[in-house]
């Protein structure tokens, strides 16, 4: 959105791309319910006293403080249906124009929202696609690719604290991310590079870091990938679901592990988002359901 001046947007009509367009600015005010001065959306009603214009939320109310408004806004409607504002995300990619009503939902969960460089000495900020070409040119770090719903099988160095992992068929972008927990383990989590990071979870994760030369030895993460904008690096321990390594599944100075990625449907996505049981297993000869929680580093219960 275009700044208009005090009180003032940047707006373009739009409606149909086939019909001639024109720029205008306009008073924010106009396109603001008078009652709880939140963005207009049809259905609109104007109360006859004073000429209030308000959203159908507020129109049962409004006679407590003024008169019912009872007088339908068809013209507004429709002009507020057309009347769109460009993204503020242009600069990064997305040419999208939404309505006025919708345009903070669509920036929260703009694909080219921006996002930052998880290196801590890079102040690099740039939609998440694009991130992947910095992490190979300025870190030297390549990306690689998983199918969603397959297994795949990572050998990833302990001195780098952040691996990159692209999904095939939409191209989202992930971290694996890498702690120590004082002597005794190693932490693993994965984070989606997106920023929304308050939306419901778009897929789940199961990680699993099996000992060298006994598979019977196994650690196993199963859980939905949480999603950041990286403003503050990495996610830390303690920020989201992890999984504790012991130092004997390491493998010399890498640790291997397997990542499955899946997908979940919408509607499981915002049930996943409302539950708040986890489970992560641990199987050392029989399988054991644990709970695990970092307090201090080791501390497991």
């Amino acid at each position: 959105m275009e700044d208009g001046g005090e009180g003032g947007s940047a707006l373009v009509v739009v409606e149909d791309t086939s019909e001639p367009q024109i720029d205008m600015k306009m008073d924010i005010a106009v396109f603001l319910c008078q009652a709880c001065l939140l963005p207009l959306k049809p259905l609109i009603f104007k109360c006859e006293a004073a000429g209030h214009i308000v959203c159908s939320y507020c129109r049962g109310g409004h006679g407590d403080t003024c008169s019912r408004a009872d007088t339908r806004c068809g013209e507004l409607d429709a002009f507020l249906k057309a009347a769109k504002v460009r993204c503020p995300y242009r600069e990064f990619g997305c040419d999208r124009y939404v309505v006025y009503h919708d345009a903070a939902e669509h920036q929260r969960a703009c694909p080219c929202a921006p996002c930052s460089c998880p290196e801590a000495s890079c102040a690099l900020v740039d939609f998440p696609s694009a991130l992947l070409c910095h992490f190979a040119a300025a870190h030297s770090r390549l990306a690689v690719t998983v199918r969603y719903g397959r297994s795949c099988n990572l050998s990833l160095p302990l001195s780098q604290r952040w691996h990159a992992v692209v999904g095939e068929e939409d191209k989202s972008v992930f971290l694996v991310c890498l702690f120590t927990l004082g002597a005794v383990a190693t932490a693993v989590s994965l984070v989606c590079v997106r920023a929304d990071g308050a939306a419901a979870p778009q897929f789940v994760c199961k990680v699993s870091v099996e000992h060298p030369g006994n598979d019977k030895d196994k650690v196993v993460l199963m859980a939905s990938i949480a999603s950041s904008a990286l403003t503050g690096g990495t996610p830390a321990p303690g920020q989201g679901m992890f999984l504790a390594v012991p130092q004997e599944l390491l493998s010399g100075d890498k640790l291997a592990l397997s990542i499955r990625i899946d997908r979940l449907r919408p509607a499981y996505a915002i049930s996943l988002a409302e539950s708040t049981s986890w489970t992560v297993t641990k199987q050392i000869d029989s399988l054991v359901i644990l709970f695990w929680k970092y307090q201090n580093c080791g501390t497991l219960f």
